[in-house]
């Protein structure tokens, strides 16, 4: 019996994921550039669709509601936060590994040349109680998916470690769109630069 390899026809894991990533940009990307220009109550998970080139069933098979697509984490700090707990023992994770872990993160923030786009999601979620509310239920559910995977005895102090990390970082795009530096004004400082100015002030708090 003839035996046909089709294992070069399947792509790997990482390929896949990738792709995966790569069409949940695309889509976050197209809701909030049509949020930023109708207003959020404007826009209908069939408008998202049609921007980003796919089709509603498409847009499914990766959020579950218009408003999960706007408040999507395009940079990647829940990853983060993630690979932290992966490589360490959760009850001897500190502020500081979070906060390395989150600098990592704003380091390409800060290198995106497309900077304005990050200016636009931002606005368009505080300006909408709903999307804010639906920035902080996306929070809670990756938290809570994070405490499930460690011992209940960390679980407590995991979750004020992020609700305090959650809150800096917050904290610090408020701060650095507020300087003008996505904007290109002189002097302004970094989101990084930022964050950091921030962590160095909360142990005096």
């Amino acid at each position: 019996m003839q035996h046909t390899d089709t294992s070069g026809s399947r792509p790997s894991p990482d390929l896949r994921a990738r792709r995966r990533r790569q069409t949940e940009l695309e889509i976050h990307t197209a809701a909030v550039t049509l949020a930023a220009e109708r207003g959020a109550d404007q826009v209908t998970v069939d408008d998202i669709a049609v921007r980003a080139g796919v089709s509603a069933r498409t847009f499914f098979r990766y959020f579950a509601t218009r408003d999960s697509a706007l408040v999507y984490d395009k940079w990647g700090f829940s990853d983060a936060v993630n690979e932290v707990f992966a490589r360490m023992d959760p009850h001897e994770v500190r502020m500081r590994d979070i906060e390395q872990a989150f600098g990592s993160v704003l380091t390409t923030v800060d290198e995106d040349p497309d900077v304005r786009a990050t200016v636009r999601m931002y606005q368009t979620v505080t300006t909408s109680p709903q999307l804010m509310a639906a920035a902080t239920a996306a929070t809670n559910e990756r938290t809570d998916g994070l405490l499930a995977t460690i011992p209940a005895t960390a679980r407590s102090r995991v979750r004020f470690l992020l609700a305090i990390a959650s809150t800096v970082l917050f904290a610090t795009f408020t701060e650095w769109i507020e300087s003008g530096s996505p904007t290109g004004v002189s002097g302004a400082p970094s989101a990084l630069d930022t964050y950091r100015r921030l962590c160095d002030e909360l142990p005096a708090l």
